[in-house]
């Protein structure tokens, strides 16, 4: 219960506090938070047990992770053209506003979507971890309270980017989804959050860097 309550407290932060100031740094402050809510609740409820799941990460974890970001661009990819149309996808504001930062800038808010995607990695690994033994302490097998888990949060972390792609309920539940059935499987073999967020950061620094690229070369 308490890593769930952690989780959620620190996304309504993260939501929430650009909100009051637009500023950069209430929003660089917004994801610190979001990461240092729910490591605060990690501590409380498992005490100093919770560097397990920050190991460090082996060359097979950080080889893992990178040969993960395909599958993830690629299944999300065909779930996307083939399940819901390109045409009625909704663009990822964040993603876009690249083209129009400067060098430092750019520099600045690449740091702060990988502090952000650390938080992405908790607010999914922290639950799954709960439903996880939640299941089974009631008595359901451990392979299929993972399977319950691995799905369920997949379905949620979707869920919590509807604000993102403008409420399409399709794009997030399904191809924000499938993305996410991926990392998280990235850390359901290697048992290492480090890896899963390896495969998180750049997997989003590959998508944002395309879209630079393709600004650019398109020109003024």
């Amino acid at each position: 219960m308490t890593l769930c309550v952690a989780s959620a407290l620190a996304f309504v932060l993260l939501l929430t506090m650009p909100g009051w100031d637009p500023s950069p740094w209430t929003g660089a402050l917004a994801a610190v938070l979001f990461v240092g809510v729910q490591w605060a609740g990690l501590r409380v409820a498992v005490g100093p047990d919770w560097v397990a799941l920050f190991r460090r990460p082996r060359w097979r974890d950080v080889a893992l992770a990178l040969a993960a970001v395909p599958l993830v661009l690629g299944l999300s990819g065909l779930v996307a053209v083939y399940g819901l149309g390109m045409s009625h996808l909704s663009a990822n504001a964040s993603v876009d506003a690249v083209a129009g930062l400067t060098s430092a800038q750019l520099v600045a808010l690449f740091a702060l979507v990988a502090v952000q995607l650390l938080g992405e990695e908790l607010v999914t690994i922290l639950p799954l971890l709960a439903t996880v033994a939640l299941l089974h302490r009631v008595g359901m097998p451990a392979r299929w309270a993972i399977a319950v888990a691995w799905v369920a949060t997949a379905l949620l972390f979707g869920a919590l980017h509807l604000p993102t792609y403008q409420w399409h309920v399709g794009q997030a539940l399904l191809v924000i989804g499938t993305a996410r059935l991926v990392l998280t499987a990235v850390f359901l073999y290697t048992r290492n959050l480090w890896a899963s967020t390896i495969a998180h950061i750049a997997n989003d620094w590959a998508i944002m860097a395309f879209a630079l690229a393709f600004s650019r070369s398109m020109g003024p």
